[in-house]
């Protein structure tokens, strides 16, 4: 198999091509807007050998303008981002450039700089950058389409997926490339045996896989929801031909792979905000998939991000590894969900940590969950046991533990793990904090025997110490605002950061 192409090296080109190209269009815009102001009734007094004497403040504002750009991130990738971004972006641009021009102006006396051509090149070379970025993006995103190509994992062996293997090379220079295929034991005939399905995820990582195939004739159950899951994590596409693949018609949602058809799964899409996969979902859909996957989630975690955590882990690798490896990570923080409706999650909604385990608490005296807390102090989950003895009669509380503050030891966190799976518990929810409770989660991974929750301060607002915001404020996403207010010392540094940080990322880089 072929080793992968050098991916930074092409980025790297991508975005020197795209420097220069825009230095060049806004020198040219402003040679035009010399030539434009001679003609114009009010610039005929001008010659155009006053452009050319004054090119070095062009030189000046254009080196200016493509600093700015690049630093925020404008050129890492020649998508167009929208008409309000890249107006933005231009304008913010334009403005510090003219500033830096004006200000040459004003300390050398350059009087004689007419205000005219100012004005037109401005105009001009904002039009221009304006139309150039839509261009390059539609013949950038037709070219993807049709030139791209991802790294394909098969899974599962069989004369079928053979058959499907052999398409893939026939087809050697479209889109999919074969990296290699997982299975119970290698197959005759087929190349590229990387082991079986519990080494799945790593041969994700290690190849960069994008999409997944799968012929349902050739896998187990068990293996399909390996992958499925697997597929979430990573955020890798899972395509399956089922059995019945040969009676799908041309209006079913499939698509075709080596003559096969396949359809798409996933348990629910993500949205990519700052490197972190935030679900689209909303409680309902959180609610009924936390419990038809119950049995198949347990050992594992979910997150709940919000705009700290998802800053944090943008910043801090392994953080984010540990935000990506929860099988689902929920947006907590309203501008999260309001970022995924902004790229046409038109049906993501916020589900709070705090809301999300009331939720659960509602419907389990009836499905009979056993319920594990873990965090805080032993004063709040005191508070907390004698308010849930009253707001749900016949809710199992099976454990409740305080942990020390400090970094337990290793027979400590054995015998905190062996009593946690003694009580037998469906969920187990995890109130230490940001970012330390993704990553004891993490750290516990298939250790336990309930699925973890983290919800922050979740205990300490169902146990009445933090009063919550306003329902108002809640859905105005200014529920961090009320937090600030109630303790701007310990806060008013972290948000001043980290919602700077988002609101830079997401509006102005675009990321």
């Amino acid at each position: 198999m072929e080793e992968l192409g050098s991916v930074g090296t092409t980025d790297k080109t991508k975005r020197l091509v795209n420097i220069l190209s825009e230095m060049l269009l806004i020198m040219a815009c402003y040679y035009l807007s010399g030539v434009i102001r001679v003609y114009l009734p009010w610039g005929r007094a001008y010659a155009f050998r006053d452009t050319l004497a004054y090119g070095y403040l062009a030189v000046l504002y254009t080196a200016v303008f493509v600093l700015i750009h690049d630093l925020s991130g404008g050129y890492k990738s020649l998508k167009f981002g929208g008409f309000r971004r890249e107006i933005l972006r231009i304008a913010v641009g334009e403005l510090l450039g003219c500033l830096v021009m004006t200000s040459v102006i004003y300390i050398f006396r350059l009087e004689q700089f007419s205000r005219l051509l100012l004005i037109l090149f401005l105009l001009c070379s904002a039009a221009a950058l304006l139309v150039k970025r839509i261009v390059v993006s539609h013949f950038y995103m037709k070219y993807s389409q049709t030139k791209g190509s991802f790294n394909v994992l098969l899974v599962g062996a069989g004369p079928a997926t053979a058959r499907l293997r052999q398409a893939l090379a026939e087809d050697a220079g479209g889109e999919l490339r074969y990296r290699g295929y997982v299975a119970d034991a290698p197959f005759e005939g087929m190349d590229g045996y990387l082991g079986g399905p519990e080494q799945l995820e790593d041969r994700i990582e290690a190849l960069d896989i994008k999409k997944m195939i799968m012929l349902q004739q050739d896998v187990s159950e068990e293996t399909l929801r390996c992958v499925v899951t697997a597929g979430e994590r990573s955020g890798a596409e899972v395509l399956l031909a089922p059995s019945f693949g040969a009676y799908l018609g041309g209006q079913s949602r499939v698509r075709l792979v080596g003559g096969f058809r396949t359809l798409r799964l996933s348990l629910f899409d993500t949205s990519d905000i700052l490197g972190v996969r935030v679900a689209v979902t909303d409680m309902e859909k959180t609610v009924a998939l936390m419990e038809s996957q119950l049995e198949n989630w347990r050992g594992e975690y979910i997150c709940v991000a919000n705009v700290h955590t998802t800053v944090t882990a943008s910043e801090d690798e392994a953080y984010l590894k540990v935000q990506n490896g929860a099988v689902m990570v929920l947006p907590d923080g309203g501008p999260l969900s309001a970022y995924s409706r902004r790229h046409d999650f038109e049906e993501a909604r916020r589900v709070t940590g705090p809301d999300l385990m009331l939720r659960l608490m509602e419907i389990s005296p009836a499905k009979g969950y056993r319920h594990f807390f873990y965090g805080s102090t032993e004063e709040t989950l005191e508070l907390m046991r004698k308010r849930l003895i009253v707001d749900y009669p016949g809710l199992q509380v099976c454990g409740m533990v305080s942990p020390p503050f400090r970094e337990l030891s290793a027979e400590e966190d054995a015998a905190i793990v062996e009593q946690i799976n003694s009580a037998k518990p469906d969920f187990i929810w995890v109130g230490l904090g940001a970012p330390k409770q993704e990553i004891w989660m993490n750290q516990h991974q298939g250790r336990v025997n309930g699925l973890m929750i983290g919800v922050g301060a979740g205990f300490d607002y169902y146990a009445g110490n933090i009063k919550r915001a306003p329902a108002w404020m809640q859905k105005c996403s200014l529920e961090w605002l009320y937090r600030l207010l109630q303790d701007p010392k310990r806060l008013f540094k972290r948000y001043l950061y980290t919602n700077t940080k988002f609101i830079w990322n997401t509006l102005f880089r675009g990321k």
